[in-house]
């Protein structure tokens, strides 16, 4: 089920008005802006209840603007699929929808059909748009699109809904281009249908680094590997000047959203210029700090990454212990990546003591996994044990997680076995090979880093794993580094 804010569209822009005469109704307005904002944090935390409440609070005093009401019919419908109540929440977006029929309402409503698992519906809301209204797709963000897409299953439906997505520049609420998770799809189409020409004319405008070490490894893609324009990727410092072309054009955009500099940060990361990472990170919080606009915790965050690969671990803390106290209502995924940073760079117990606030439903796989390592690290045998017997219960649902976990405590069997595994399941398979590829060195990596980057090129270098990797991809050293796979 998909109910984080990231997968449907962004806030709706509310446009200008007159003030109004009576004081009372000004002053009404931030209270009612800060219930909905409450609501969006509190269905990331999956408090569905609470958030209903609060959305339900700011609809009956009457005075939310027409955008706003737009939201709060959205945030509503969040809360009551979160509940287990889809039916319900389809009912109020589809009214909303009829009341009120914009960009922002329609993308609500694929987003509410694609919680409710009905991804035929949402793929049919798509390609059912006229021409002149496709615009609107753009309202939703990307996550929510690739889910639609990968439930279409292989078939003509699917087809069609990569093409029209594809062809018709779907790009997003915030970026200018097509999406390269989904293009790869694109490529992927082009050689079932023997148009190998064509699929490797659609690598040239690849720029994520995960993207591109797909493209390069994985055998699915084997008949473009020959194609100069691919194979032209393989020259010393090809792929780098790859991803900094595609830096170079994000930057020089007239703004860049928190999330853009997000994904500028991580690909900077990834080819091992950690310190712009922080230069730029910085830069964009003191931006957003001018406008008076939240930098967002996720940016925040990434600035304390880039410390930790830089190996300045006392940056990395702080910054990481900072916006933890600062923000208090932190997403869970935020503070498993919190606990990470600060097992990365040596303060295990920290890790722990926050990891440990984290129970019932919030302990996912990545929280077990980060308990593991963190307790592993200092000897905390007895909760490394059964955070990893927990774990291995469920590494069918979560295998990256289990196979994380098995490399950071020195099970090379399991870690092999469960990689293998991977392998050989399609849906895995391109998980299976960003965990196995031989990354480059982070500039200082600091120890726990360093020391999991050294049990991964040691892993994949045995037999068993080179054995498992040969019938579904190549193993190749890449010039990117670990940053690439994982979040560390």
């Amino acid at each position: 089920m998909i109910v984080a804010t990231s997968v449907a569209a962004a806030t709706p822009s509310v446009p200008k008005v007159a003030p109004a005469p009576v004081q009372a109704a000004v002053q009404a307005a931030p209270l009612l802006d800060t219930r909905l904002e409450r609501a969006a944090g509190a269905i990331d935390d999956g408090r569905y209840a609470f958030a209903l409440d609060l959305v339900a609070g700011a609809i009956s005093d009457g005075r939310l603007s027409a955008a706003d009401n737009d939201w709060a019919a959205y945030l509503k419908a969040r809360a009551l699929a979160g509940l287990g109540k889809s039916g319900d929440a389809e009912k109020v977006v589809r009214e909303r929808y009829a009341a009120s029929p914009n960009g922002y309402t329609w993308a609500s409503l694929v987003a509410i059909l694609t919680t409710s698992g009905r991804f035929d519906d949402a793929a049919a809301a798509i390609l059912d748009l006229e021409e002149e209204h496709f615009i609107m797709v753009n309202r939703l963000r990307p996550a929510v699109v690739e889910s639609i897409v990968s439930s279409a299953g292989a078939g003509p439906v699917r087809d069609r809904l990569i093409v029209r997505l594809v062809e018709g520049r779907y790009s997003g609420p915030s970026s200018q281009r097509v999406p390269d998770t989904l293009r790869l799809r694109y490529i992927g189409m082009l050689l079932g249908q023997q148009r190998v020409e064509d699929a490797a004319r659609q690598t040239e405008a690849l720029e994520t680094p995960s993207i591109l070490s797909v493209v390069l490894t994985d055998k699915a893609f084997e008949p473009i590997w020959e194609h100069p324009s691919v194979r032209s990727l393989m020259a010393p410092g090809a792929l780098v000047a790859r991803v900094e072309r595609g830096l170079q054009l994000q930057l020089e955009q007239a703004s860049l959203t928190s999330t853009d500099w997000l994904n500028v940060m991580r690909s900077l990361r990834v080819i091992g210029k950690a310190d712009e990472a922080v230069r730029l990170g910085l830069h964009a919080v003191e931006q957003a700090r001018r406008e008076k606009k939240p930098a967002g915790p996720a940016l925040r965050l990434e600035i304390a990454s880039a410390y930790a690969d830089l190996g300045q671990a006392w940056a990395a803390r702080r910054a990481a212990k900072v916006l933890l106290k600062e923000e208090t209502l932190l997403p869970i995924g935020l503070r498993v990546a919190i606990a990470q940073v600060l097992n990365a760079t040596g303060d295990d117990d920290g890790a722990l003591q926050l990891l440990a606030t984290l129970e019932g439903e919030a302990r996912t796989p990545a929280v077990l996994e980060a308990t593991v390592c963190a307790a592993h690290d200092i000897g905390r045998s007895a909760k490394r044990d059964e955070a990893l017997a927990a774990l291995d219960a469920m590494k069918d649902q979560a295998p990256a997680e289990a196979f994380d976990a098995f490399v950071c405590t020195g099970q090379k069997d399991k870690a092999a076995a469960l990689l293998g595994a991977m392998f050989a399941k399609p849906e895995t398979r391109a998980s299976a090979i960003m965990l196995a590829q031989l990354y480059a060195d982070p500039i200082k990596p600091v120890a726990d880093q360093s020391d999991l980057r050294y049990r991964m090129r040691a892993l994949v270098a045995t037999a068993a794993v080179q054995e498992a990797i040969a019938p579904y991809a190549r193993s190749i050293p890449l010039p990117f580094t670990i940053a690439n796979a994982r979040g560390l």
